[in-house]
């Protein structure tokens, strides 16, 4: 598995392209900025794609949640 969390598109790219040469069947799980450099990755079929700030905002509402969830049973 290669995880790549770099802001550079164009190094993003290249480390797909060698990764895949190197190994076919490597998974890679990809972190961008935008929607559309999300959206230019998925359609590409560069591996599976996380968007830093929604990521980071699903994590926050779980960890509030699940805050909330374990203050109503004191």
């Amino acid at each position: 598995m290669l995880v790549i969390a770099t802001p550079d598109p164009v190094k993003v790219r290249k480390m797909v392209d060698v990764a895949r040469q190197l190994n076919p069947g490597v998974e890679i799980v990809l972190r961008t900025h935008t929607e559309e450099e999300a959206d230019l990755l998925r359609q590409e079929n560069a591996g599976k794609v996380f968007k830093g700030g929604h990521e980071l905002a699903l994590a926050m509402a779980g960890h509030v949640l699940a805050r909330m969830d374990g203050a109503s049973t004191r």
